[in-house]
């Protein structure tokens, strides 16, 4: 019955436009705006506090930082204490199940712990290798670069400015490297802060 529709419609001259299915980016991006639109500011709240919660901890790296110590345990023992102060913000903030509130959720969290595993075992090559170059750190930065640009090609191009960024932010740390836990933890502070208010900007209007 619809085919015959159609084919009187465009008998009497009527062009009938079919709109084409949407692709599974397209979904993936409409199900993380009704995630927004439900959570958008427990989840501004939480991503400002996760912004914090990293600065502080790479405030204390660079204060922990000398470069005549080749290793300092220290440092695993802040990086594990930040990862269990984000994922316990996260879970105060936006709820038990934040993991797998939605598909969108769910993919970005897997991106993110892919990154954590990813930057840990930089400094386990980099541990095997020497500590003679701590090139793990800004290898971090490129990961980050990586981390956002795969945001943006899934999300909103947006994403692609803190991917820049990053770029420049794992160049610094190469050209600075004195304070190169400073640079990074201000720079991903800086980023999550704007991440943070782009997601509270649409529930402010709304």
């Amino acid at each position: 019955m619809i085919d015959s529709l159609a084919e009187e419609e465009q008998a009497a001259g009527v062009w009938v436009v079919e709109a084409p299915p949407a692709g599974w980016k397209d979904v993936l991006r409409a199900d993380l705006e009704r995630a927004l639109e439900r959570q958008g500011d427990r989840w501004s709240r939480a991503v400002t506090a996760v912004a914090w919660i990293h600065l502080v901890c790479f405030l204390a790296c660079q204060g922990l930082s000398d470069p005549g110590v080749r290793r300092d345990p220290r440092l695993v023992f802040l990086w594990a204490g930040e990862l269990a102060a984000v994922v316990a913000a996260l879970r105060m903030l936006v709820g038990a199940g934040w993991f797998g509130s939605s598909p969108s959720i769910s993919v970005v969290t897997r991106l993110w712990a892919t990154f954590l595993i990813l930057s840990f075992n930089l400094v386990m090559l980099n541990a095997l290798t020497g500590w003679e170059s701590r090139w793990y750190k800004p290898a971090w930065g490129t990961l980050s670069t990586f981390f956002f640009a795969a945001l943006a090609w899934l999300f909103t191009p947006r994403f692609f400015i803190p991917a820049v960024q990053m770029s420049f932010t794992a160049l610094l740390m190469v050209r600075f490297k004195d304070y190169e836990n400073l640079i990074y933890g201000v720079s991903w502070w800086l980023a999550l802060l704007v991440i943070a208010w782009a997601i509270r900007r649409p529930v402010r209007e709304a």
